[in-house]
């Protein structure tokens, strides 16, 4: 039986503390600086916009599915564009199993048959609005339930970990362009998951990506390791039943 649930949430402009690491050298420096150099002038354009005073509403779906279906959503992604963001950390974000396209009309269409044809599906719509230069956060779900993750040169297992209490979610902070372009930088954040309480920001993952009002951001799993931030991130378990998380987002100039 497919469920649909729908969730209204204004405003996602609140400070989040935790735990951010350092900057990392890449293993091709020219390629670390140019990246570097896009995402300064990103930053500078964003500057530039900051005086219309625009507020940004972000429209957001979840499909959450068995995994047994995964070759079916995994499928959807040819009707997505690739290679479309500027990832702070590129290594990290390799190794991370995240995956973020650019989508239009086709992904639509695909992605409507796609859930008339898997038997279980829910699918949760929700939306932020906030102002230009702010963060919101999307949440995902509760608990990480995979034993251990890799991220940033380290394995965090649950035995050091709050993963039962951890919740899942991405920051968001959408800047208008003056060239009428909506840049999206998208964080995975775990809250509460230190043993202190405290949220853990991976921002070596921080990538950003440009899209224009309206246009379909898709964000999910690139592979299926249990490993992966990827699956920590997107993946549930509550047995017998594994679930995946493949999430759309939609900026618009309010």
């Amino acid at each position: 039986m497919r469920n649909k649930s729908a969730a209204f949430i204004l405003s996602g402009c609140f400070l989040l503390a935790g735990c951010q690491s350092s900057d990392t050298d890449t293993s091709s420096e020219s390629h670390y600086d140019r990246v570097s150099a896009q995402i300064e002038q990103l930053k500078a354009e964003s500057q530039a916009a900051a005086s219309t005073g625009s507020n940004i509403k972000i429209v957001v779906n979840l499909l959450t599915t068995d995994i047994r279906d995964y070759a079916a959503i995994d499928s959807l992604w040819r009707y997505a564009k690739a290679d479309v963001h500027t990832a702070r950390s590129p290594d990290n974000f390799a190794m991370s199993g995240l995956r973020i396209g650019l989508a239009g009309h086709a992904f639509k269409v695909k992605l409507g048959i796609t859930k008339r044809q898997i038997a279980s599906s829910e699918d949760t719509e929700l939306f932020i609005v906030v102002a230009d230069g702010t963060p919101g956060y999307i949440s995902i779900g509760r608990e990480v339930s995979v034993p251990r993750f890799y991220y940033y040169g380290q394995f965090y297992k649950a035995i050091d970990y709050e993963f039962r209490r951890a919740g899942r979610s991405l920051k968001v902070v959408a800047r208008r362009l003056p060239s009428g372009l909506i840049d999206m930088e998208l964080t995975p954040v775990f809250s509460k998951f230190l043993s202190t309480g405290g949220d853990m920001e991976l921002t070596e993952l921080s990538t950003r990506v440009t899209a224009r009002s309206g246009q379909l951001i898709v964000l999910g799993k690139i592979d299926r390791s249990d490993e992966s931030v990827s699956a920590a991130l997107f993946s549930h378990y509550d047995y017998p039943r594994e679930t995946q998380t493949l999430i759309t987002v939609t900026p618009y100039i309010h």
